[in-house]
Formats: C-alpha cells, sequence, structure tokens
C-alpha cells in the first residue's frame, strides 16, 4: 500500500471502509478482553489461549490501520457526464469478435471484475481511462492480447 497515493472510491465505497471500520472496532474490544481473560501471570509462554488472543489483535489491529489509511486518503470519485473515460465513468467496449463487455472505472480498493468493476490501474483500466467513443485500445493481458474498440462512455 503506497501510503501517499490518494485512495479513489465512490461514496458507496467510502461508507463501506467506514462500515468496516466500525466492525474492526468492535472487533478490536472483543480480542482485547479475550487477551486479558488469557493472560495469566507466571505462564503467558505455554497459554495457547493467550498466543491465539494476542495474534487476532495484532491481526486486529493491523486491519483497523489499514481502513484508517484508506479513510484518510480517500478521494472520492462521482459519475461522470463525460464523454472521456475517467474514474467513476462506465466505459462499454467491443472486442476483435464483437463481444461486447461493459466496465464501471473504479479505485482499486472497489475493484471487482465479476462485476464490471475495473480498477484504473488494471491493464483495461488503464488503457481506457483518457478515451473516448470509437477508440481503440491494445491491452497485454496474462491471457494474451485485447484489441478493444471503445463503443461508449457513461
Amino acid at each position: 500500500m503506497d501510503l501517499t497515493e490518494p485512495v479513489l472510491l465512490t461514496p458507496e465505497g467510502l461508507e463501506k471502509l467506514k462500515r468496516d471500520l466500525e466492525v474492526a472496532l468492535k472487533r478490536r474490544a472483543e480480542a482485547g478482553e479475550r487477551l486479558k481473560e488469557a493472560f495469566q501471570p507466571g505462564d503467558i509462554e505455554d497459554n495457547p489461549e493467550y498466543e491465539q488472543a494476542k495474534e487476532e489483535v495484532g491481526m486486529v489491529d493491523s486491519r483497523i490501520y489499514e481502513l484508517e489509511e484508506m479513510i484518510g486518503r480517500a478521494e472520492i470519485i462521482h459519475e461522470h457526464h463525460s464523454t472521456v473515460a475517467e474514474p467513476g465513468s462506465t466505459v462499454e467496449v467491443l472486442d476483435d469478435e464483437g463481444h461486447s463487455e461493459t466496465y464501471h472505472l473504479v479505485g482499486a480498493v472497489e475493484s471487482d471484475p465479476g462485476e464490471g468493476r475495473i480498477s484504473v490501474d488494471s491493464p483495461v483500466g488503464r488503457a481506457i481511462v483518457g478515451k473516448k467513443k470509437g477508440d481503440k485500445v491494445t491491452v497485454n493481458v496474462p491471457q494474451g492480447t485485447l484489441h478493444l474498440t471503445v463503443k461508449s462512455v457513461k
């Protein structure tokens, strides 16, 4: 995680991160209680409950830190009404075989390719940012090379 880069998020994505932080903070309090209960003076070296609780506290603390960092660096991307593809745009592309795909351009945190939400930092996302209807792009992906034509930008 680059701590200097803004984290691109839709308003919904920011709200989800805030909810995730609330859940993590509650989980941290619970894990802290378990750690306190498992602590037995003198035998923490051979106390698996203590070790497990300590490990959970560390993992939850890391997640809280990560969420706070992302929220603190959030840059909200809104739906755009431009003819040029940019974060927040929905772009329809055609491949060489005439198959159509629709992508909503989002930040890496909200990326979910199965739902058509691709990161502007992904190979396809980087290739279509800045493009408009009719533009052609070539994208190198693990499966080979894609040749796409931008059909529409919303």
